[in-house]
């Protein structure tokens, strides 16, 4: 069995506007480079289905984003349309700290939904916020994972000079592992899902991250950026009890990138565990 945790889908306008950001942002890096940002098979929802399909994927988790505080509850109910049509999806979705919060959580409880997204970097928020406690302590009440896009601003910085730049300019402090594990004690009801391998572009700080019990790490994106050797690591550092299979497609491919996950130096019982065993168990 095959649950992919970390995918997504876009709306047409939102897939226009995302093409033009894109062709701003990494023009200059070439398609085969892995640290490109760039969309997949188009981005839309028939797109991700055949992608799935394609890949052998027997769940995925569909997961809304929006920086605008305005459209969380139009994403949530668009996610749940989904789900209903398509059983396969298993959908997430999301929540602004600074607008409603309650209010949101209401509805997305209402609507089914089996988890939450944030995404700092995008929804412009430090994991600092005390609105971001606030969002914490109730998804630990009503017993909803959270699943944390990461973002190391260093470790960006270095891979991708000119995005460090552009966060810099921004005032973006990232989603650091220090930040994370500080939510995990706070909150320790709290399942925190650390997207990327819990840090993108900082696998080499991810300290107290590897062993807190609360906090899961995803795989998703880590296809080219992370030797097989290195991710296998991580993978028994934190134990694949605690990591879920992901891809992030439409930003990566799912077929090539299941080919990656496949070709991974590990047992047969690992990689059972992390392709589905940890998502059953999380989800229940």
């Amino acid at each position: 069995m095959l649950i992919d945790f970390h995918t997504h889908a876009f709306l047409p306008q939102d897939l226009n506007i995302l093409g033009e950001r894109l062709a701003f942002v990494d023009k200059d890096l070439a398609d085969a480079d892995p640290h490109k940002w760039q969309v997949h098979g188009g981005g839309s929802l028939e797109s991700l289905l055949a992608a799935m399909e394609r890949s052998g994927t027997d769940r995925f988790v569909l997961l809304p984003v929006t920086g605008s505080k305005g459209r969380v509850g139009e994403l949530n109910r668009w996610v749940s349309q989904v789900a209903l049509a398509h059983p396969q999806v298993i959908p997430f979705g999301t929540l602004h700290p600074q607008a409603e919060p309650r209010k949101q959580l209401d509805e997305l409880l209402e609507l089914g939904l089996r988890g939450v997204k944030l995404h700092p970097f995008i929804q412009r928020f430090s994991l600092d916020l005390p609105e971001v406690g606030q969002v914490c302590a109730m998804l630990a009440g009503e017993r909803l994972p959270v699943l944390l896009d990461t973002m190391h601003s260093q470790g960006l910085a270095r891979a991708k000079p000119h995005v460090g730049q552009m966060m810099s300019f921004f005032g973006f402090s990232g989603c650091e592992p220090s930040q994370i594990a500080a939510l995990a004690h706070a909150y320790p009801d709290l399942r925190i899902i650390a997207a990327h391998g819990g840090s993108l572009y900082g696998w080499d700080v991810l300290g107290e991250l590897l062993e807190l019990p609360s906090v899961y790490f995803d795989i998703a994106y880590l296809a080219g950026l992370l030797e097989p050797r290195r991710m296998v690591e991580i993978i028994r550092k934190k134990g694949p009890e605690r990591v879920l299979y992901g891809t992030d497609c439409p930003w990566r491919e799912a077929v090539a990138f299941r080919e990656w996950f496949e070709d991974l130096p590990l047992t047969t019982g690992e990689r059972e565990q992390v392709a589905a065993g940890t998502a059953l168990e999380l989800l229940g």
